[in-house]
């Protein structure tokens, strides 16, 4: 009895974590395909502005993965914000995050770069709102929910996520090679992410990075993609290096590896 109740356990995770990453791949890939099929990209760009069918679809996205939780949960939005890591503030990972960013904008300066201004709605579109709704998206809904409601091991889910991440960026890029290496990019960097919010058990130091980043990679003129040039990757391996060595000694060891799981009558266990 208990080696079919262990395997009827073990499929029911595999089932959850497989829904789970259904509705992050549709996020991700299928709903800018569906916003066009149904005739809103010309619309929301002539209603919002240029930037306006990428407002929809982040909108899109984050109602889908807000519901979705919901309804996985069996909970209200309240419990929805705290499955999704956004109701759990973390201020000691916030403030490692700051000087991450702080030790990157330290490297450029030295370097000279020089200051581009941008236009504030595209920063706040791109460097502020898009961030913000990836990190719930990828981190927060797909990473986040294979492991506490699909029960998935962390590299199993954080693999998932980031290769989910990395597609979604692949159009960046102005060639095959490009598109490739952006995403190669891109998918390291949701592997990063995902640790962040599984060590610090909020999504907001992760996204404080992605944020920080996006913001200096416009600022400074630092490149089209994520590929960027000597000056920016040398800035971004500041970010980084820092960003692992503070959380890897600052965040609480209790964190690490810690999820809640659902077994098939519904209760849950840590």
């Amino acid at each position: 009895m208990a080696a079919i109740a262990q395997t009827h356990s073990i499929s029911a995770r595999i089932i959850r974590s497989a829904v789970v990453l259904a509705i992050g791949l549709a996020a991700s890939l299928g709903i800018a395909p569906m916003l066009r099929a149904l005739g809103l990209h010309d619309w929301s760009k002539h209603t919002f502005g240029s930037n306006g069918f990428y407002e929809l679809f982040i909108t899109s996205v984050f109602v889908l993965v807000l519901v979705s939780t919901m309804a996985m949960w069996r909970s209200g939005l309240a419990r929805a914000l705290d499955a999704l890591a956004i109701a759990r503030f973390s201020p000691r990972g916030c403030l490692v995050s700051v000087v991450a960013i702080a030790a990157g904008l330290a490297v450029l300066l030295l370097a000279g770069a020089k200051y581009t201004p941008q236009p504030p709605g595209a920063l706040l579109i791109f460097g502020v709102i898009g961030p913000f709704v990836e990190e719930v998206q990828f981190r927060g809904f797909l990473f986040r929910q294979m492991r506490r409601w699909g029960g998935a091991p962390f590299w199993v889910a954080a693999v998932l996520a980031s290769l989910a991440f990395g597609a979604g960026h692949f159009y960046a890029g102005n060639s095959l090679a490009d598109s490739l290496m952006n995403s190669t990019i891109t998918f390291a960097g949701g592997m990063l992410f995902c640790w962040l919010v599984e060590r610090w058990n909020s999504i907001w130091p992760g996204f404080i990075i992605h944020a920080g980043l996006n913001l200096v990679w416009s600022l400074f003129a630092l490149g089209e993609n994520a590929v960027g040039g000597k000056m920016g990757n040398l800035a971004r391996l500041a970010t980084l290096v820092v960003m692992i060595v503070l959380t890897a000694l600052l965040a609480p060891r209790s964190r690490r590896g810690a999820r809640v799981t659902a077994d098939a009558s519904g209760k849950k266990a840590a």
